[in-house]
């Protein structure tokens, strides 16, 4: 089993803008800090640019340059940071731009003292999973920065590609398009990091260094619907019950029991985006004999209830 693609397939991504920014040398932009759930991603098309995210080193751009920017984090971007500095937000608006978090039926195009020497900027912006409740997004650092030459250049090129196009003749369907192009590019960048990265603590990624982990692991992924028991798991893989609780939480960082809950989970918030399951069936789907003890895991783990999850997610 590709335990990494399914997670990945779990990455939830929910409203989205997505367009191109133009900006003079003599300006950059400033965005405060927004909730933990947005993330921003910039790459650069023409000219150069200097990102700053909050609490990091300025990174530079080159063209063909990318960077992701987790945790709703407080950043600053433009050809040199010295210049003078705006209110992203003020702009914003100024522009007669949609509020942050609402999704866009066609690109969005910037332009702040636009000169021949202007940077360009692929920008998409989107809501995501709380990431202190997802099992991947919490291992991301602040940013995840990506160099031109990537698997990434494909699509990055085709979305800007789709941008350009789409100013010049909007036509019907784009938000869905721009939907499936956000997911991509996403995954990709989380894909990418994954794979090249040393992760050095305790997570899902290190107990696939254990055959035996990785393979207890696979069974939550994929066998959600059973009554899953620790001594069934360690079984399974010839460990005693005790050496599987203790090297899985070694690894892992959490009990068999809570990364198993966790991963139903986060199973039922899926079925409940796609609405095609009532939440007596979504029990079902995920092991519980009962309504009542779904709704209260289902409320400690999101703070909402089933239905109210749903409601929240489709107003978005």
């Amino acid at each position: 089993m590709d335990l990494l693609g399914d997670v990945l397939c779990s990455l939830n991504v929910f409203s989205h803008s997505i367009g191109i920014f133009k900006i003079g040398g003599s300006t950059h932009l400033h965005l405060t800090a927004m909730p933990t759930n947005f993330a921003f991603i910039f790459t650069s098309t023409e000219g150069e640019c200097w990102i700053e995210v909050d609490c990091c080193p300025p990174r530079q751009l080159h063209i063909g340059d990318s960077v992701l920017i987790l945790g709703g984090r407080a950043h600053r971007f433009g050809a040199s940071l010295a210049s003078e500095q705006k209110s992203f937000e003020t702009l914003w608006a100024a522009n007669g731009l949609p509020k942050f978090g609402e999704t866009r039926d066609k690109p969005i195009y910037l332009s702040v003292d636009e000169t021949e020497d202007s940077s360009s900027l692929l920008s998409l912006a989107f809501t995501v999973d709380e990431p202190a409740h997802h099992s991947l997004l919490k291992l991301l650092p602040p940013y995840i920065f990506v160099s031109k030459g990537s698997q990434l250049d494909t699509w990055l090129s085709a979305a800007f590609g789709f941008c350009q196009r789409e100013l010049s003749h909007n036509t019907p369907g784009f938000s869905a398009t721009a939907m499936n192009f956000t997911n991509l590019i996403f995954g990709e960048f989380v894909r990418s990091y994954l794979n090249s990265a040393d992760l050095p603590h305790e997570s899902w990624m290190r107990g696939l260094s254990d055959p035996r982990i990785g393979r207890a692991l696979a069974m939550m992924h994929t066998r959600t619907a059973e009554q899953l028991m620790v001594s069934t798991m360690a079984k399974e893989v010839g460990m005693s019950r005790t050496s599987f609780a203790r090297i899985f939480k070694t690894l892992v960082g959490q009990s068999p029991i809570d990364y198993l809950i966790n991963c139903r989970m986060h199973k039922a918030a899926q079925y409940l985006l796609e609405g095609n399951h009532s939440i007596g069936k979504i029990t079902e789907m995920i092991g519980y004999h009962s309504e009542r003890a779904f709704r209260q895991a289902f409320i400690q783990r999101f703070g909402l209830s089933p239905s109210q999850f749903k409601k929240q997610q489709q107003k978005i």
